[in-house]
């Protein structure tokens, strides 16, 4: 069964494939990259206070996508206070 993360964004609410995500790290306090399997896509993220605590909250996500049920199929991120996602872009490249 796919599990998938969920991000609220300015927009509103995103859905990614957990099992597609490698790692996410944040370069700058307004960007970020989530690395997809396969390494020819990423997801750039653009926000707010990325490099406090936005990665981290990706990967404990991920944690909990893996140790839930398979019935729970959405793991939220839950973003530190501050932090703010504009948007998600897949983007070519590394």
């Amino acid at each position: 069964m796919q599990k998938y993360l969920q991000i609220t964004t300015d927009v509103g609410v995103e859905l990614i494939a957990a099992d597609d995500v490698l790692y996410c790290q944040s370069s700058t306090s307004s960007a970020a990259k989530i690395a997809l399997k396969g390494g020819s896509n990423h997801i750039a993220v653009s926000g707010a206070n990325l490099t406090s605590g936005f990665a981290e909250a990706v990967h404990a996500a991920l944690i909990v996508a893996a140790e839930t049920k398979w019935t729970e199929v959405v793991s939220v991120v839950k973003l530190p206070g501050g932090v703010t996602i504009q948007s998600l872009t897949v983007t070519s490249g590394v």
